[in-house]
């Protein structure tokens, strides 16, 4: 079957090369073939200056925004964006995470397809055609200018082409939460925030003490360390698995993977939810290490701190003072280092009938400075509550993309709780601007890969068990990695990065 994709590949990439098709179906071509060729000629549309886009239509339109962000808040900005543009009705379509590919299908199959939407991984949104082409748009909008840098620098949502196809929607920076109760419980001194990742292993160690009841533990994790390895490993790492932008080095992978692994095998890690060893060590079988105020690391999610951290159930009544860390790199880095995050990834769809106003939603919805401006009114009202009844502010909120200083100094507030604890949140938010995705929303083939093989063989288990050495798998893995990226690339795009 493999092989039949990629001969269907290379034909059509001939078809293509001889003009005779329009190039992956995502949209029409240079020459406006298609049947929305006016829509997406932008070149020769009238230009704002102020924006250096084409003015925004004013006839009444529809369009449709598809997302797994927040039902309350989405439903929100769409009211907001009529209002500034009350010649376009905006329809959301709101589902959650896991189910969005189906769905998506299914409305894609039913001829529902959004003008805009979300997507959970780039190869399911590369292999169903389903991105359109705004390279144009993109690279003429000034507001792009003044975005998290590694966007542009590393050319995010290009997939490794010629040209824009998808884009970050929501950022959830790296972080390391540091509990400055235990640090000082043992009696050290907090790390500073340049600290390197052996500052942080060692830190690990210092803090874990099991001959008191309860323990404490160096490492509480939601996120793995080797997760975080690739990235920090080396500033010329685009990408997870040792990833240059081309190819896929695994033996960097394997190293904190193996790393992550000892120090479980050790003992420097708090047990996990719902085992034994969580209810030796809690006396609860449904504890957590970040409630437990013994853990002096937290490897939680970004958006931990103001869901839990940040409320007085932890700060008062558990006792914990988590403030935030950039996640450390292996070598000293001057000026701010690059670092893994959660970039979720949107795009326009390649069937809109109105490419100009679907991408403008789509900046609303993500990364623009006039969303975000609603985006952060919304978050200071605290009759906005998500399907719990808690304020959207406690519901998962992400960092700005945008770097407007005005919309920083405003979002920082609902972190400030005036102590000491506000100039850590002033520093980690510094360093923590330059982030670099998970692969399986910026590298074709990266999420395939890990669904058909990493994942099937059960590689993290083995290694964390010390039933077998990350390093045995490091080649192999390579080879795999680079052979599903290669076919991707093939059969996405038609491109042979082995030329």
């Amino acid at each position: 079957m493999k092989n039949l994709k990629k001969l269907l590949s290379m034909f059509l990439a001939v078809v293509m090369l001889m003009g005779l098709a329009t190039g992956c179906a995502f949209g029409p071509d240079d020459e406006g073939e298609g049947e929305n060729k006016d829509a997406w000629d932008f070149a020769n549309q009238e230009i704002d200056p102020d924006t250096g886009l084409p003015y925004m239509t004013k006839e009444n339109i529809e369009l449709t925004y598809f997302n797994f962000d927040s039902e309350v808040l989405t439903q929100e900005l769409a009211r907001r964006f009529e209002a500034k543009y009350p010649n376009i009705k905006v329809n959301v379509v709101y589902v959650t995470a896991n189910v969005s590919n189906d769905t998506l299908s299914t409305m894609v199959s039913s001829g529902e397809t959004p003008d805009c939407f979300m997507f959970t991984d780039c190869d399911f949104a590369l292999s169903n055609e389903l991105l359109g082409d705004m390279t144009w748009l993109w690279e003429h909008d000034k507001e792009n200018e003044n975005l998290l840098p590694t966007i542009n620098e590393l050319k995010l949502g290009y997939f490794y082409t010629d040209q824009k196809w998808a884009t970050p929607m929501k950022f959830f920076p790296g972080i390391i939460f540091v509990d400055k109760n235990v640090v000082k419980h043992f009696n050290l001194e907090m790390p500073t925030v340049d600290w390197t990742w052996d500052e942080m292993i060692t830190l690990i160690k210092q803090t874990t003490d099991k001959t008191v009841e309860p323990a404490y533990y160096g490492l509480g994790v939601y996120n793995r360390l080797d997760s975080y390895y690739g990235i920090a490993a080396s500033q010329d790492i685009v990408g997870e698995f040792g990833f240059n932008g081309k190819t896929f080095d695994l033996s960097v992978w394997a190293v904190g993977e193996q790393e992550f692994a000892d120090l479980k095998l050790q003992g420097y890690v708090a047990p996990d939810r719902e085992t034994q060893a969580m209810e030796d060590w809690l006396d609860n079988w449904d504890g957590w290490a970040g409630a437990s105020g013994r853990v002096a690391i937290m490897t939680e999610a970004y958006w931990t701190y103001l869901n839990l951290f940040d409320t007085d159930a932890y700060k008062v009544d558990l006792g914990v003072n988590f403030v935030p860390y950039p996640i450390p790199s292996v070598e000293e880095v001057e000026g701010v280092a690059n670092t893994i995050a959660t970039l979720d990834f949107g795009g326009i769809s390649a069937t809109t009938e109105h490419p100009r106003e679907a991408y403008e939603l789509l900046k609303w919805m993500g990364w623009g400075v006039d969303g975000w401006t609603e985006r952060l009114k919304i978050y200071a009202d605290e009759s906005f509550t998500n399907s719990s009844g808690l304020p959207l502010i406690r519901d998962s909120v992400p960092a700005p993309i945008t770097l407007d200083e005005e919309i920083w100094a405003a979002y920082k507030e609902f972190y400030y709780d005036g102590t000491e604890n506000d100039e850590y949140w002033d520093t980690y938010f510094a360093n923590c601007i330059r982030p670099v995705p998970f692969g399986w929303l910026a590298i074709p083939g990266y999420w395939t890969f890990c669904d058909q093989y990493f994942n099937s063989i059960g590689i993290h288990n083995l290694v964390d068990t010390g039933a077998a050495k990350a390093a045995d798998y490091a080649d192999e893995a390579t080879a795999q990695a680079n052979a599903y990226h290669a076919e991707a690339m093939m059969e996405y795009f038609g491109i042979d990065i082995n030329e």
